[in-house]
C-alpha cells in the first residue's frame, strides 16, 4: 500500500465520523457505469479503453458496509478480417468498504472486492467455467440530499486466468438509501 493511502487509512481511524456522508439507512441500491483500462496488451487484444457497469445492495453499519452485486466489464477487444471479437467479465462479487473520514456532504473510503462469474464473448471462445476475480480500491460518497449520494471511485483487479491482465476500474455510480 503506497504511503499516502496509509497515512489516509490512519487519519480516518483517528477523525470522529459522521455516518450522515454515507446513506442514513441501513440498505441502499447503487447503479455505476465504468472506465475500464488494461494495464497491458495481450497479443492481438488492443489495450483499449473499455465501458462496463455494476449494480449492487449495500448493508451499512457503522463506518463499516458491505455490498453484494454484478459486475460487467468488456476486458478483451480486437477486429480480425471484419469480426469483431469482444470478451466481458460477468460476475457476482462481495464488497467490504471501511469509512475512512466523514464531513456532513462526503466520506472517503478504502473498499476490497472479490467476485467470481464467466467471461462471456460475442463469438466462440474458449473460456473456462469460472473465473475469480479480487482486488481493492477507494473512493468518494457525496451526499446529494435526502437518500441519494454520488459515488466517484476506483478500483484495481485481477482475475484467475492464463491471460490474467490487471485492470483499472474507474466508476461514477448513483447510490439511493432504502
Amino acid at each position: 500500500m503506497p504511503a499516502a493511502a496509509r497515512w489516509l487509512v490512519v487519519l480516518g481511524l483517528l477523525l470522529p465520523v459522521s455516518l450522515t456522508a454515507q446513506s442514513a439507512q441501513r440498505l441502499s441500491v447503487q447503479g455505476s457505469g465504468a472506465l475500464l483500462f488494461g494495464s497491458r496488451v495481450e497479443g492481438a487484444f488492443e489495450g483499449q479503453t473499455r465501458l462496463g457497469y455494476e449494480a449492487q445492495l449495500r448493508y451499512t453499519a457503522s463506518r463499516l458496509s458491505v455490498g453484494a452485486g454484478y459486475q460487467r466489464s468488456t476486458v478483451y477487444s480486437f477486429q480480425d478480417n471484419n469480426v469483431e471479437f469482444t470478451a466481458a467479465l460477468s460476475l457476482g462479487f462481495i464488497e467490504p468498504r471501511y469509512v475512512v473520514a466523514a464531513g456532513n456532504r462526503a466520506a472517503a473510503y478504502v473498499a476490497g472486492r472479490l467476485g467470481y462469474g464467466t467471461l462471456v464473448c460475442s463469438e466462440e471462445c474458449n473460456a473456462n467455467d469460472g473465473y475469480l476475480t479480487y482486488g481493492g480500491g477507494g473512493g468518494v460518497l457525496i451526499r446529494l440530499g435526502g437518500r441519494a449520494a454520488i459515488d466517484l471511485g476506483g478500483q484495481y483487479f485481477t482475475a484467475s486466468d492464463t491471460f490474467a491482465s490487471g485492470y483499472l476500474l474507474l466508476r461514477v455510480g448513483l447510490s439511493v438509501g432504502l
